[in-house]
């Protein structure tokens, strides 16, 4: 049976990434609707956050932009080796893997499925949250998963993962230790069962001893039959 903390960890990946995912795309379709042109705006918080609506091909800032056939292999390929890795953690740390990690997890793949639905259904990524007062791309709910899931990784990395390394190891001494014990036990079990056996040895030699001497008597009394069975024969002879 799995233990509760595998079943929390595999819960909060998948309940975040659900959550992020849905709110991903209905939060695009709401823009879609009440923007429905690129370059319809409107205001949020005016001179801090407004909505605009863009239709990025690339990555941020526009970087490999008309590309989204590289961009989905690339976002397929990333988030496989981050499920493998969390995968695999899980496997080594016997399930007890940091919650950390499952919500970075969960936050990195429901941001990058968000944008990954768009650009292999329209060929581009919907954004429309921009902060007016500084210069900053354009972006939308699955950046910002994407964005935090990616700095609560890097604190995983740089705070927990070697300590969850040194735990193990702790654990894993452990258990050997344990069944040295075990082993230790059972030599001495043997060794007891040993110490009774010599100490019966010497009732078993005793009536070992005590058949010899009954054997023996067997044998003189057998001896005596056939003396006597001698005389009476010799006795018949000598009457003849």
């Amino acid at each position: 049976m799995k233990n509760k903390r595998f079943i929390l960890s595999i819960s909060l990946v998948c309940g975040i990434f659900a959550f992020i995912l849905i709110f991903d795309i209905l939060s695009k379709h709401f823009i879609t609707q009440a923007l429905p042109h690129v370059g319809d705006s409107m205001d949020v918080i005016p001179g801090f956050i407004n909505f605009v609506y863009i239709q990025n091909t690339g990555a941020a800032w526009g970087m490999l932009a008309g590309r989204p056939v590289f961009l989905i292999i690339v976002s397929i390929i990333i988030l496989a080796i981050y499920l493998w890795f969390y995968a695999i953690r899980l496997k080594r740390l016997k399930n007890n893997s940091s919650i950390t990690l499952a919500v970075s997890v969960g936050l990195i793949a429901g941001g990058c499925i968000g944008n990954l639905v768009d650009r292999i259904a329209f060929g581009y990524v919907r954004d429309f949250i921009n902060f007016q007062f500084m210069d900053f791309p354009v972006f939308n709910v699955a950046d910002i998963a994407l964005t935090v899931g990616i700095i609560i990784m890097v604190i995983y990395f740089i705070f927990i993962y070697s300590k969850e390394d040194k735990k193990m190891q702790t654990i894993t001494v452990q258990i050997e230790k344990f069944k040295d014990m075990s082993e230790v036990e059972k030599l001495d079990k043997e060794i007891s069962h040993i110490k009774d056996g010599t100490d019966n040895s010497s009732e078993v030699q005793e009536n070992l001893a005590e058949n010899n001497k009954n054997s023996q008597k067997n044998d003189e009394k057998i001896e005596n039959n056939d003396k006597n069975a001698d005389n009476l024969n010799s006795g018949d002879k000598n009457e003849g």
